[in-house]
């Protein structure tokens, strides 16, 4: 009988399983904030990209982290996958920012069919400040690219939420990750 229950178990699990992993590979459009801890891939470019959520905390600190890699086939080397900004900065983990109760920075991840983006919407701290939108695509270096990463998360475009629309940083981004999931 405790065998039975056992292979049951097992069984159940192994199902569970099999269906996160079908989970994880979007048909349509899915999303993931940074406080889905834990990790996350889609298949995109002909591999697997994953995503680990996380989170930093000490004494005076907390922010969550995003940190992305892809792994071209499997059992490859899982190769960084960086945030580049314009001017080639690489953000190999991306950290949220709070100050007190206010988030300042937070960013999400829209993974659809044939894409995968990250959106930081960010602003000033302890002032009504404009918040600043911006996307970034996941892709594979082009012949433009030579002197970086093979696999990286290029800048797409940046939007501006004026400071008079009185919108949090929550806010403004769970309107952004909407917008891009009806696309």
């Amino acid at each position: 009988m405790i065998k039975s229950i056992f292979k049951t178990l097992v069984l159940a699990s192994c199902v569970a399983l099999a269906g996160g992993a079908i989970a994880a590979t979007p048909t349509g459009a899915t999303s993931v904030s940074s406080e889905q801890q834990g990790m996350h891939q889609w298949q995109v470019l002909g591999g697997k990209l994953i995503l680990i959520n996380g989170a930093y905390q000490d004494v005076l600190v907390y922010k969550r982290s995003l940190t992305f890699y892809f792994e071209s086939k499997p059992g490859e080397e899982w190769l960084h996958a960086p945030i580049i900004d314009g001017d080639k900065r690489n953000a190999f983990t991306w950290f949220s920012i709070s100050q007190g109760e206010q988030t300042v920075a937070d960013a999400a991840v829209v993974a659809r069919a044939n894409s995968v983006e990250v959106v930081i919407a960010e602003t000033k701290p302890r002032v009504v400040a404009p918040i600043s939108v911006t996307w970034y695509r996941f892709t594979e270096a082009g012949d433009d690219e030579t002197d970086g990463p093979a696999y990286f998360f290029k800048k797409t475009s940046v939007t501006t939420y004026p400071a008079n629309a009185k919108l949090t940083v929550e806010q403004v981004l769970k309107k952004e990750v909407a917008a891009k999931m009806k696309k």
